[in-house]
């Protein structure tokens, strides 16, 4: 499928978590109280707004991450890893007095399920003061990509600075529990069925996402587990089948999902093409190892 030239033209901004993932491999996820023996032991980089980054790169945007890290083995691995991407990480900060976020996951080998537990860490404990150290990257950019886990207080400085200049704002929406409302309007938020609902506050699918709308939410994609996007900008909904894939591990797709899509809505304004777009990049990502290592490079989905 051709995509637009201009991609390489667009300037994002991804303000989010970075987290080093811990991955053992098991045939059944362990019960509370429950020690078994595992499988390989495998260590990721990862986390929602770094998979995102790095998504949006390998897609051609200038990306500038936004996030902190520990002054650890962990930290030092992170900013070696995004550079090597082509991310910007001048504001990727140093917390001497924090760690390095971490995640422990157990994988499930036949059926890819896992669980998975975040550390508290530097992605928790940065200020609001990043964010509006960073309001003139913001003011320039294209789009600006941010997601739910971190504080309350950084999340609302991201949502008034947006509005401010308005900028058209991306949301993974994850974690929800948190939440008490939205802080703002969005161009587009991704979320999963189960998800959903209990951002809206709402009963079912349909009315969490009128009431989405109503709060001021664009444009909507919804994953419905691995099999189809149901997408809607408030005048109509529809579904997009995600393609058949072999699923090694689902953990950085929806943040695939979500760059892939935004990117392509962007530079055409399609909501439909934009899903089919983030379907495919999704489905790449579920064959390949490792969080942000899943994400899919423009040649390669070129070449599908």
């Amino acid at each position: 499928m051709p995509l637009p030239s201009e991609w390489r033209s667009l300037q994002v901004v991804v303000i989010g978590t970075y987290n080093t993932n811990l991955v053992v491999w098991c045939d059944a996820i362990p019960l509370k109280g429950q020690s078994i023996l595992g499988g390989d032991f495998e260590m990721f980089c990862g986390g929602k707004g770094a998979n995102c980054a790095v998504a949006a790169a390998r897609a051609g945007c200038q990306v500038k991450f936004v996030g902190a890290h520990g002054r650890d083995a962990f930290g030092k691995m992170a900013r070696e890893r995004l550079t090597k991407e082509g991310i910007d990480i001048s504001d990727f900060v140093d917390l001497p007095r924090s760690k390095t976020g971490v995640a422990l996951f157990f994988q499930e080998r036949k059926t890819a399920a896992h669980a998975a537990l975040a550390s508290t860490s530097a992605n928790n404990q940065f200020s609001p003061a990043l964010i509006r150290k960073v309001e003139p990257a913001i003011r320039k950019s294209d789009r600006v990509f941010t997601h739910f886990a971190m504080s309350s207080s950084v999340l609302s400085e991201i949502y008034r600075i947006c509005d401010l200049y308005k900028k058209r704002l991306v949301v993974y929406a994850v974690p929800v529990q948190p939440l008490v409302q939205l802080p703002g309007s969005s161009y587009l938020m991704v979320a999963n069925d189960f998800e959903t609902p209990l951002l809206a506050r709402c009963n079912d699918l349909d009315s969490a996402i009128e009431e989405l709308h109503h709060c001021g939410v664009q444009n909507v994609i919804i994953r419905q587990e691995n099999r189809s996007l149901l997408f809607s900008d408030g005048s109509s909904s529809r579904t997009q089948p995600i393609p058949a894939a072999p699923l090694v591990q689902d953990v950085g797709s929806m943040e695939c999902l979500t760059a892939w899509a935004a990117i392509t809505l962007a530079s055409t304004g399609d909501l439909a093409l934009a899903t089919q777009m983030g379907a495919q990049a999704m489905a790449f990502s579920f064959s390949r190892h490792g969080a942000l290592d899943s994400s899919p490079y423009l040649s390669e989905l070129l070449a599908e």
